[in-house]
C-alpha cells in the first residue's frame, strides 16, 4: 500500500498496534497491516479563549494571549496524549492565570512583555512533555473592567479640559499684559494719543469740479 507524505510532514508508524518508529517525506510502499499517524510539523499559532482573571488588588482583568508553537517529536506528539492541542491550550490558560494574579491591575498591561515572558517559561516544561516547542507567547489584549475604562475616559477629558482652560487664561493673560504696556506707553508719552486720536479722526475730503450747465 502506497503512503506520500509531504516535505512538512512526518508520520508514525505502528505494525499491528505496536509503535516502530517514524518516516520521513516521500512516498512509502508498506504492508496493509501497517498504520500512520500523520503530523503536521510546520509552525502555528494558538489563541486562547479570553479569560478574566483576578489581579493581586481584586480586579477582574480580561486577557488574552497569542502563543507560536510547532511539534519537535511527532512521536511524543502522537503517543504522549490523545489531545496535544488541548492539553497545551489548558497548559498556557494557567501559566497566564498564574501571570497574571500576582500583579496588580494596573501593572498588567505596562508589563505586557514580562507576563508574556512568565507564560513561556511556565509552558515550556509542558510542552517538551507533548512533543511540542513554544517559540513565542505574545499578549494581545488587556481589557479592564467597565468601570475602570469609564473613570480612565473621564481622567482624560479633564485633562483635556484643564489643558484648554490653562490655554485660555495664557490668552488673556496676554492680552491684559499688552493693554498694560499700552497704557504705561501713553502714560509715558501723551503725545501719542493725540497723533493716535488725529489718526482715527482724519478724513480725506475730495473736491469735485462744479459741472456746467
Amino acid at each position: 500500500m502506497k503512503h506520500t507524505l509531504f516535505p512538512w510532514e512526518r508520520a508514525v508508524r505502528f505494525d499491528r498496534g505496536v509503535l516502530v518508529g517514524e518516516v520521513e517525506p516521500g512516498q512509502h510502499k508498506l504492508p496493509r497491516h501497517v498504520v500512520l499517524h500523520r503530523v503536521d510539523m510546520r509552525p502555528r499559532s494558538l489563541t486562547p479563549a479570553a479569560q478574566d482573571v483576578p489581579t493581586s488588588d481584586g480586579v477582574l482583568v480580561r486577557v488574552t494571549v497569542v502563543v507560536r508553537w510547532a511539534v519537535a517529536s511527532a512521536t511524543t506528539f502522537v503517543v504522549a496524549s490523545a489531545r496535544p492541542e488541548d492539553e497545551l491550550y489548558t497548559a498556557v490558560q494557567l501559566a497566564l492565570r498564574s501571570a497574571v494574579v500576582t500583579r496588580a491591575h494596573s501593572a498588567v498591561d505596562p508589563e505586557r512583555e514580562a507576563v508574556a515572558a512568565e507564560v513561556l517559561a511556565a509552558v515550556s516544561a509542558r510542552a517538551a512533555e507533548l512533543g511540542v516547542v513554544v517559540s513565542e507567547v505574545a499578549v494581545r489584549d488587556v481589557v479592564m473592567p467597565g468601570e475602570l475604562r469609564r473613570a480612565a475616559l473621564a481622567e482624560l477629558v479633564a485633562a483635556a479640559e484643564g489643558r484648554a482652560a490653562l490655554e485660555r487664561a495664557r490668552g488673556e493673560t496676554a492680552a491684559l499684559r499688552s493693554l498694560l504696556n499700552a497704557a504705561r506707553l501713553a502714560e509715558e508719552h501723551p503725545a501719542l494719543l493725540e497723533l493716535r486720536a488725529l489718526q482715527s479722526a482724519s478724513t480725506v475730503v475730495v473736491d469735485r469740479p462744479a459741472r456746467k450747465s
